[in-house]
């Protein structure tokens, strides 16, 4: 009796073991919708949609960083923890550039030919709050020129300075905040543009600006419905 009951315990331990052993950290059955990250240094870097780089020769030859493992596609357990050399979307073996003006620990750069600029910036998470990525925290006052982009294109199709400058920011800043507007056409998609805004700062803010055929509007905040004579400036 005594051999069956020590059986018994030694079976209850060991599936009490069985239990607790680590699972897989990287298989699970989540499908997880990832940001646009890097770890880097015990860090986390977040791609910046909303920034251009002015002059492509300000990311430095310096490599600060390369990515080792690629999270997208293959990482399906919630519970995983990210470490150094991860990055969400970047491949395996990318280099990871410092940018002038900047520190490690702010904003870091990998080639991207998609990008406007042929970089794609990413800022060091607890330093993104300090930098002007709104539309409304641009200094109308000191852009230079804007250029247009069609959308997914890395050359613009127009440069606006001068005049044209000043009437497109007017017309930007003049139209009418509609939060809850939705695109009125429906049988084809709005068209978009990318416009990005120079003031001589090393970094560029770029914005998405549509038209759907009925009204032109983009997103400072809420979204803004503008005057349609801004299709003047935006026609190439």
């Amino acid at each position: 009796m005594k051999i069956k009951m020590l059986s018994a315990l030694i079976a209850l331990i060991a599936l009490c073991g069985c239990s607790r052993m680590p699972t897989n950290p990287i298989k699970g059955n989540a499908v997880i919708d990832w940001v646009d990250f890097i770890k880097l240094n015990g860090n986390s870097y977040y791609a910046s949609w909303e920034m251009v780089i002015q002059n492509p020769n300000l990311v430095t030859h310096e490599v600060v960083g390369e990515v080792k493992f690629k999270v997208a596609d293959v990482v399906t357990n919630p519970g995983y923890i990210t470490k150094d050399g991860d990055a969400a979307f970047l491949e395996i073996g990318t280099k990871l550039y410092r940018v002038e003006g900047y520190e490690v620990n702010e904003m870091i750069a990998a080639k991207d030919e998609t990008r406007i600029g042929g970089y794609r910036l990413f800022l060091e998470d607890g330093f993104a709050p300090k930098v002007r990525r709104s539309y409304k925290d641009v200094p109308k006052d000191k852009v230079e020129k804007i250029e247009l982009y069609q959308l997914e294109e890395t050359t613009p199709y127009k440069t606006l300075a001068g005049g044209d400058k000043e009437r497109f920011i007017q017309l930007l800043d003049s139209g009418k905040d509609t939060p809850n507007y939705t695109p009125q056409n429906r049988e084809r998609d709005p068209t978009y543009y990318h416009m990005v805004f120079y003031t001589g700062e090393p970094i560029a803010n770029a914005f998405t600006i549509a038209d759907d055929g009925t009204n032109v509007f983009f997103s400072p905040w809420d979204t803004r419905i503008v005057d349609p004579q801004i299709r003047m400036l935006l026609q190439p």
